[in-house]
């Protein structure tokens, strides 16, 4: 074409760098799809690198992907499950690496048993609590990642219990109780309190075990306050 006077010697250049261009494009596009599975045409067979089943597709007909992107495609053992319970920054103590654990689902007409594996080491601003991961003791095929429920943890120790309207609640935010002194004199005594179960709520600090607290009326002794629940 040059002989004839057809075009110019840039525009020749610039056509070669754009064929060169190409090609390193389409080798790197096969090195790719070689590289992710086999496939015929403009179809490319992927396959995961573990066994499983497809927790979630958000792949979509017509999306640009690129490198560090989202997954595509979720894949997992629905039967190695994960629990992960919300344990307040106060009770945290209390819970122990092996502790064994009871978790309620509203699908489940029984509670599941599962063991505590970590304990999150950070706490979080807002709630004020930390993770506590527990893998069951037994697999299932009927739980689903993101189910709710709620978990009994056996704790190491702590000190005893009380009937919730044991504990009062001084200015909004102090956890009260009152010791017996003698047969007319009661002390009133700051406490740490757990989380309440089943109409009692366990005192991790304040009081020792063998003292006589007040578990009924303690609001006769302090018209101000408040009672926990």
């Amino acid at each position: 074409m040059l002989e004839e006077g057809v075009g110019i010697e840039r525009d020749r250049l610039a056509a070669e760098v754009r064929v060169e261009s190409a090609q390193a494009e389409f080798d790197r596009a096969r090195a790719t799809s070689s590289f992710i599975g086999e496939g015929d045409g403009a179809e490319v067979a992927l396959r995961s690198p573990i066994a499983g089943v497809v927790l979630g597709v958000k792949a979509s007909r017509g999306a640009a992907v690129g490198p560090g992107g989202d997954p595509l495609v979720e894949v997992g053992d629905p039967t190695a499950l994960w629990i992960v319970a919300d344990v307040p920054e106060r009770e945290l103590t209390l819970v122990a690496e092996g502790a064994r654990a009871s978790l309620e689902l509203a699908s489940l007409a029984e509670p599941l048993q599962a063991q505590v594996i970590s304990i999150g080491s950070v706490v979080s601003s807002g709630l004020r609590t930390a993770p506590v991961r527990m893998a069951l003791e037994s697999s299932r095929t009927d739980l689903r990642p993101g189910m709710f429920g709620r978990v009994r943890i056996q704790t190491t120790g702590g000190g005893p219990t009380l009937p919730v309207e044991a504990v009062l609640i001084k200015d909004g935010k102090e956890s009260v109780v009152y010791v017996e002194k003698d047969d007319v004199t009661f002390e009133r005594r700051p406490v740490v309190v757990g989380r309440p179960v089943d109409g009692r709520v366990q005192i991790i600090s304040g009081i020792s075990e063998g003292e006589r607290v007040v578990v009924r009326g303690a609001l006769l002794l302090d018209g101000s306050a408040e009672q926990l629940l």
